[in-house]
């Protein structure tokens, strides 16, 4: 499938809207980005639901997220996939991590959200569920 512009703005305003929501610790507008049934893997675990979107974030460091432009494959049935890298900085000792984003979004009534996150950190051997100690 082609990826038209309005599509293409939309998914990009997605995902600039989960850095920037995360910056400013707002945590509800980054879960409404979400589809309520959406699945997060991260270290090594899977985070379900906007119930667990929320227990995951208790618990995650905050600092600036730095998202690189999206590469969005179109596919059928209001669906999509995207690839994104990813420069955090912890806020508490300026530490960094890098990480590529890979997601399933869907094209909802509310707009585009996202359905299925996985965080990918980049180490040394490639990509790992950890960052590199």
């Amino acid at each position: 499938m082609t990826l038209n512009p309005e599509d293409h703005v939309q998914i990009t305003q997605l995902l600039a809207r989960y850095c920037l929501t995360l910056d400013h610790d707002d945590i509800e507008a980054w879960i409404a980005l979400f589809t309520p049934e959406a699945i997060y893997q991260v270290y090594g675990r899977a985070f379900e639901g906007h119930d667990g979107l929320r227990r995951m974030m208790a618990g995650a460091p905050g600092g600036l997220h730095l998202g690189g432009p999206p590469v969005i494959t179109m596919l059928e049935n209001g669906r999509a996939e995207t690839q994104q890298n990813l420069l955090f900085i912890d806020r508490s000792d300026g530490a960094t991590r890098s990480a590529v984003y890979t997601d399933e979004l869907v094209d909802t009534d509310d707009g585009w959200r996202i359905a299925r996150r996985r965080c990918q950190f980049i180490v040394t051997d490639g990509f790992s569920d950890r960052p590199a100690q």
